[in-house]
């Protein structure tokens, strides 16, 4: 195999190279328009018949081609002549991939391979991240004067100021590579390596991506390489070879959304180590989160893993791999996992064994550090968006399963508890171990106006519009829980305990619902109490004893969630009060219901 990367590489003062995998065909031609805007098939065209090596890749230049230029590639295998898009091109016209029918003029276009102005940036340590989840296509379109079925990367970047206010250090984007039609969460992709183009173009997304660093935000990308999509697949049966879905799937494993790729085969594990490189190479990712990695082969994943390590050591690479299992970061050569702790949470809300659950997902069992599992207590997109009309997983009927907004739970954003729960989360997933990761519009309590359903979804349907709702993040209840949103992620950043791996439960009160866990740092001596009550009882006139595990010394009140400035009520808290350790080892304070009151050790 040469040196070229697949797909089509501008050369050094003219031409283009082109190369692709297609071990079946016997004879492959490249098409190329260099002067289309689409695909134009009584236009001019340059043909040239690519050259067969002998590990199955065909090869060739064809001088007159250009950066813009559209092209196809002509496949010849026994009688049969048919066209494909190219699998590997950086840039396509959309995902329509049925070329055999004469009005497509969809085509690949040569992307230029010229240098970003890419500015000065350094992303977090690993430990530091505190992640906002959101998709591309309906988090700017809706609201502040647009009302855009589709936003774009270049809405996207209005938006990042105010991710970035709410003192998030990085952003992780739903897939954004070519899917299937313009509407679609992005798990259906169609073509792995060029950019969604509702979304926008190449240069689009590298000025989002540029965007995002200037303001201090690390960019991780969504990629799936578990599976294709059902419709405009370009891997299925590509070189004419049908077997089990062709070179690209034979032998692959079944998933619940069709047969997998066959990451047995070294080309197709070069396949995905190519998209995952472009990434980093062309679009300067800082991480990447590979989506269902249980529905691969784990020993040949880890072998791009362990690649992509070496060759990008500072890279975040975290799976979603659930259940989650420490394998995934030995073995599996991940630096992170997602952990499905967000069920727990919502059940203890339910006032279901709030404590044992609690303590159940606060550590991080088998795990060499604490940041290794990623937790998202208020839930991610899985588990907030619904693709059914409101009775995915039969959530109509069944409350345990259903996708919500985490408010819409308990009552709605109206509903004083379900707010309070809301911020409880929050709070308690900063404080417990593990990396925080907000699912976009649970910062500001997004959920069900009267007269809709509060489920994310990217479009409307039968249950109303689901797009994100700046109204919503503009009113009294979105405000407030934004600043809830931003004092936690600053007492994070700023306080080592929070981040450290020293973790320990001393406070254990299954009666009243009352969880203490210990932070602390031991490098600095830094040490944080995390306090939840996760019951109805007020307690107050500074009686309520929290156990310290015997840490002596006097104790400062960082954070209480039933304050009025986050909804709460005045003199909720402990302002003004600096409890001592007593000899029983415990501090007494007020303990507000469903709340979150964290203290630190003074110094």
């Amino acid at each position: 195999m040469s040196d070229f990367p697949l797909g089509a590489t501008p050369l050094p003062g003219s031409g283009v190279h082109f190369k692709l995998w297609a071990p079946n065909a016997d004879q492959v031609d490249v098409l190329v328009q260099p002067n289309e805007p689409s695909w134009n098939p009584a236009g001019p065209m340059l043909r040239r018949t690519l050259t067969l090596m002998p590990d199955g890749y065909w090869e060739g230049s064809v001088p007159g081609a250009t950066v813009a230029s559209v092209y196809r590639y002509e496949i010849t295998n026994g009688p049969r002549r048919f066209q494909r898009l190219d699998p590997a091109s950086r840039d396509t016209l959309h995902s329509f991939n049925n070329l055999g029918l004469a009005d497509n003029l969809n085509a690949s276009i040569v992307v230029s391979d010229l240098a970003y102005p890419w500015s000065e940036y350094t992303a977090p340590a690993f430990s530091d991240f505190i992640i906002y989840q959101f998709h591309v296509g309906s988090f700017a379109g809706r609201g502040d004067g647009l009302d855009k079925p589709v936003a774009t990367f270049r809405d996207a970047v209005a938006k990042l100021d105010y991710i970035r206010a709410l003192d998030f250090n990085a952003v992780e984007l739903l897939p954004v590579q070519e899917f299937a039609a313009e509407r679609s969460w992005g798990y259906n992709p169609a073509l792995f390596f060029a950019p969604e183009s509702a979304y926008g173009s190449p240069r689009d997304l590298q000025d989002f991506v540029d965007a995002a660093h200037r303001r201090g935000l690390a960019v991780i990308f969504d990629v799936v390489y578990n599976h294709a999509g059902p419709q405009d697949n370009s891997l299925w049966q590509f070189d004419g070879f049908t077997d089990n879905g062709g070179i690209y799937f034979e032998g692959g494993q079944p998933t619940p959304w069709g047969l997998g790729p066959a990451w047995y085969k070294p080309e197709v594990r070069q396949f995905f180590y190519e998209n995952a490189v472009m990434y980093f190479d062309c679009y300067h990712a800082d991480g990447l989160r590979f989506d269902a990695t249980t529905f691969m082969n784990g020993n040949d994943l880890a072998i791009i893993i362990a690649r992509l390590k070496a060759e990008y050591p500072g890279k975040y690479i975290v799976a979603e791999h659930l259940p989650d299992h420490p394998w995934i970061t030995t073995i599996g050569n991940f630096d992170a996992t997602w952990c499905e702790a967000h069920h727990e949470f919502q059940r203890a809300m339910t006032g279901s064994d709030p404590v044992g659950r609690v303590r159940g997902f606060a550590g991080w069992d088998g795990y060499a550090e604490p940041w290794q599992q990623v937790k998202y207590l208020l839930g991610s997109h899985d588990d907030i968006g619904d693709q059914n009309s409101g009775d995915a997983e039969d959530g109509l009927t069944n409350a345990d399963r259903r996708h919500r907004y985490f408010v819409d739970h308990f009552g709605g954003r109206e509903n004083w508890f379900a707010r309070a729960k809301c911020r409880l989360g929050w709070a308690l997933n900063v404080g417990i171990a593990g990396t925080p990761l907000c699912f976009m519009g649970s910062e500001c309590l997004m959920g069900a106006p009267s007269a809709a359903w509060g489920y994310w979804h990217d479009g409307p349907d039968i249950r109303g519009d689901h797009r994100f709702d700046w109204a919503m993040a503009d009113d009294d209840h979105g405000r407030a829980m934004q600043q809830l949103t931003r004092d936690c992620n600053r007492l994070r950043t700023g306080i080592p305990a929070l981040r450290a791996p020293g973790l320990d439960i001393p406070h254990d009160d299954r009666f009243n619902g009352v969880i203490g866990i210990k932070r602390w740092d031991a490098a600095s001596g830094d040490v944080v109490l995390v306090t939840a009550n996760m019951g109805d009882t007020d307690f107050t006139a500074r009686n309520y004893g929290v156990s310290t595990g015997g840490q002596p010394g006097q104790w400062t009140q960082i954070l209480c969630t039933q304050d009025a400035a986050y909804g709460g009520w005045d003199g909720a808290g402990n302002a003004f009060h600096e409890p001592f350790t007593q000899p029983d080892g415990r501090i007494y304070i007020n303990l507000p219901k469903w709340s979150v009151v964290m203290f630190r050790l003074k110094t």
